[in-house]
């Protein structure tokens, strides 16, 4: 018997593109830029550069860093979040560890399927936000990480669609924006 090739398309068959790949890094600092008021300051650099070193993987076409190499930086970190908190759970140290695997887990994204996975990572960080303050500012922060991290997977599961038809169909999703309207704007555009 042979074995079943995959479909092409299927999302575990994809190349994430540089275009994905902005959306969801984009969508990574909005949601973990409140938090860098509250991690180590390390972490926080640690995790914009992986986030830094995967854009620059996509642009120059370079080969992705081997899973040795990221299983030892994730092991470093992790030292080093014990380190700085002396354990590993609570809210605290799970929180900045789980910003830390969001990156790591960009850092080694390859397909739509992985890309997906980073999203829905980004959607429970937008959560661990309200687990500190529930300040409008922080909710409107929130809404916006959520709209494009929503237009991100919308954009995923639609290669060829144009950002701004991502985020409006992604305001819809979200109930922002009546689709009423949505068919006015299209109209209009």
């Amino acid at each position: 018997m042979s074995a079943a090739v995959p479909h092409p398309l299927s999302p575990g068959s994809r190349a994430v593109g540089a275009r994905d790949l902005a959306w969801l890094t984009g969508s990574l600092v909005l949601v973990a830029a409140p938090h860098a008021l509250r991690a180590p300051w390390w972490l926080m650099l640690l995790t914009l550069c992986l986030l830094g070193w995967r854009f620059w993987f996509a642009l120059n076409r370079a080969p992705l860093p081997s899973r040795w190499l990221v299983l030892g930086v994730a092991a470093v970190a992790m030292l080093g979040v014990w380190m700085e908190y002396r354990t590993l759970f609570g809210r605290g140290p799970g929180i900045v560890l789980l910003v830390l695997f969001a990156g790591l887990k960009l850092l080694e994204t390859r397909t739509h399927r992985d890309a997906a996975v980073v999203a829905f990572l980004a959607y429970f960080l937008i959560i661990t936000n309200f687990l500190y303050t529930q300040s409008m500012f922080n909710a409107a922060l929130m809404g916006l990480s959520l709209l494009a991290t929503t237009a991100t997977l919308v954009g995923l599961a639609a290669p060829q669609r144009e950002p701004r038809a991502n985020l409006r169909t992604a305001a819809v999703l979200l109930g922002v924006m009546p689709a009423s309207i949505c068919g006015v704007l299209s109209d209009a555009t």
